[in-house]
């Protein structure tokens, strides 16, 4: 199971580095970032579902930094 950073990410699916965080951020794109500010790893097949415009698998189940905290 390949995981990628936002460069290599973007590079896989013919984007700007930029518009990956952006949907990184969103939520829009599945990946998973150690601590607010750290770095993402993003993995094949939740490029590939995104590409593909069908839900991540590895998305179900899963809370965001924000709402582990307490945070709205």
């Amino acid at each position: 199971m390949n995981r990628f950073d936002v460069e290599e990410t973007a590079t896989y699916a013919r984007r700007h580095p930029n518009t990956i965080r952006r949907l990184l951020e969103s939520g829009e794109l599945h990946g998973s970032q150690p601590r607010k500010g750290g770095r993402w790893l993003v993995k094949e097949e939740c490029v590939d579902a995104y590409l593909d415009g069908v839900p991540c698998p590895h998305k179900q189940n899963v809370t965001s930094i924000g709402q582990k905290r307490g945070a709205a």
